[in-house]
């Protein structure tokens, strides 16, 4: 991956000297002047597919009719924060806008210890960039602003809530449901409620990308305390927020900046959700998901490749038997026309339904490539190994493929 010279984020393209020029669905043209299907999709915030006609009507819509002002509230923001307390399932609940889901997380940390009084937090997975999330420099300790990492491990989640008793004020999560069994994040909220500590789900890789809300209340049994949604809501528009019980929502309504009114962005998750509620939107993401997800199983088997696909949509990863045939696969992947997440998750849009024939023909294009090279007639299974590093890769912390004792080792060995 490269990036322009003069942006020093790294964010990245394809390849060097290549730029998007434009995209439409679930294809994108680079400055190479091909088209190539989508599969990271923004990150997995592009839920309806790229410049989807519904959202781009809405904004110009918006626009041409002078709706709202960056002074005060107007009517769309309310009918957001109406429809978002109803899909989080809190009782009596209250929204807070944020542009990024890094500044969302920020906010529930900063509510949760105003509210407990209490300055450590219990993490797993990724909360967005800065120092707050910052490695500390021992194991399973907080690092300089009060985080601890517990990897999604509940047995060192136990360690900190016990080691740290009356000193956590949350446990804060990003479910996964690719890596983790429903096992373990039923453990995991049952610890903090076991020790009277708040929950919150930061729904980076699933709110509202493969369901309306959050995923995580039937897997677990219960609400947690707060959630935090983000760019799934408006089809990748700027936009995330905070919600949760409005005696705990008190807390943020200090937390405003300049931009905070711009209705763009609420404008545009009013028109996805919408869309997504109208279309059945969630149901077909996973319907398409498991369709593709299948069909690359297949392709690889027939190819007698050591590749192995985690996740049944509408989140998919790659796993590679070795580094060298992880670097081939996405070099192959890009040259054959697709563009992929490397090392992290796939995630596919409601645009993809329309291409699945044409991601067949070209995976099946990228792996008979690979098969020349890489295949075996003794089939070589992705090790375990493997399976906890590309884990570690998308979801900042440990699978539960392995018994915790193992995975802790593996963790202190390998990953930190």
């Amino acid at each position: 991956m490269s990036k322009p010279e003069k942006i020093a984020s790294a964010v990245g393209v394809p390849a060097p000297n290549l730029h998007a020029l434009s995209a439409s669905g679930a294809i994108v043209r680079l400055s190479d002047g091909k088209d190539y299907i989508d599969l990271m999709n923004g990150k997995g915030s592009i839920t309806l597919g790229h410049h989807h006609l519904v959202v781009t009507e809405a904004i110009i819509s918006s626009l041409n009719n002078k709706q709202g002002a960056s002074t005060c509230w107007s009517e769309p923001f309310e009918a957001l924060a109406e429809i978002i307390v109803a899909d989080s399932g809190i009782p009596n609940g209250q929204v807070a806008f944020f542009s990024s889901r890094t500044e969302a997380c920020r906010a529930v940390v900063q509510c949760a210890r105003k509210i407990t009084g209490k300055k450590i937090i219990a993490s797993a997975g990724y909360h967005g960039w800065g120092d707050l999330w910052a490695s500390p420099s021992h194991f399973l300790q907080p690092n300089e602003s009060g985080i601890i990492d517990f990897y999604f491990i509940p047995e060192l989640l136990a360690d900190v809530l016990e080691n740290y008793h009356g000193e956590v004020a949350m446990v804060m999560i990003s479910p996964d449901y690719v890596h983790l069994k429903p096992e373990t994040l039923k453990k995991i909220a049952h610890l903090a409620r076991e020790y009277g500590v708040l929950f919150c789900s930061d729904e980076v890789k699933n709110g509202y990308r493969s369901v309306t809300g959050s995923a995580l209340p039937p897997v677990i049994g219960e609400q947690a305390d707060f959630y935090t949604f983000a760019k799934g809501l408006c089809n990748g528009q700027r936009l995330s927020c905070l919600v949760g019980p409005t005696e705990m929502m008190q807390k943020t309504k200090h937390m405003a900046y300049t931009a905070y009114l711009d209705t763009v962005p609420i404008v545009a998750a009013l028109a996805t959700l919408k869309y997504m509620h109208d279309e059945q939107g969630y149901k077909r993401l996973v319907t398409c998901g498991s369709m593709l997800a299948n069909t690359l199983r297949t392709l690889i088997a027939q190819a007698k490749l050591p590749i192995k696909v985690m996740g049944d949509g509408p989140l998919l990863q790659f796993i590679c038997a070795t580094p060298e045939l992880d670097e081939a696969f996405y070099t192959a992947c890009g040259k054959h026309g697709l563009l992929l997440y490397k090392f992290d998750n796939q995630a596919i849009s409601l645009a993809t339904e329309a291409v699945l024939t044409e991601l067949e023909i070209h995976f099946k294009q990228v792996f008979s490539e690979l098969a020349l090279h890489f295949s075996t007639q003794h089939q070589i299974y992705v090790s375990i190994e493997r399976q906890m590093e590309a884990a570690f890769n998308m979801i900042d912390g440990a699978s539960d493929v392995m018994p915790a004792a193992d995975a802790i080792h593996w963790l202190q060995r390998y990953a930190l």
